[in-house]
């Protein structure tokens, strides 16, 4: 037997400006065979929220990736990165909806924020506040 309510409202989906964290960061090859870093990203106030993202680190994506990238790492970075690195920072996200195969999700806005859609944890935005976490200091190790 299953538990049925017809009742229960559908997922909200709350796009704008909040704080998210690095749940997991692999390195990867697009289909085009660029190199890029997939992220999976989970809202601070709510983990059972989680938004997907990738950062081109090569080819024709390399602009907007270092863009975002500049969230996680100093503008004048140049040396190895290990993906995992970027595991448990935080960073403010602008979120819109998006649809995508006939489904809505949150999706990062990249016309928004200073690192397109991103923005470093201290960096706080107009307008937001950080939330009360008892996590350790998830800020960017750079």
């Amino acid at each position: 037997m299953v538990q049925v309510d017809m009742t229960r409202p559908g997922r909200e989906l709350r796009p704008g400006i909040d704080l998210w964290k690095t749940t997991k960061c692999e390195s990867v090859r697009s289909r085009a065979g660029d190199e890029m870093l997939k992220l999976t990203l989970e809202r601070v106030s709510n983990p059972q929220e989680r938004i997907f993202d990738n950062i081109m680190l090569e080819g024709g994506g390399w602009e907007i990736g270092k863009r975002k990238l500049a969230a996680f790492v100093p503008a004048d970075f140049n040396g190895d990165l290990d993906p995992l690195e970027l595991v448990c920072i935080r960073v403010w996200v602008c979120t819109a909806v998006d649809t995508y195969q006939g489904k809505d999700k949150l999706a990062v806005s990249i016309d928004e924020l200073k690192c397109a859609g991103y923005q470093r944890v201290e960096d706080v935005p107009p307008g937001c506040s950080v939330p009360e976490v008892e996590d350790e200091d998830m800020s960017a190790p750079f």
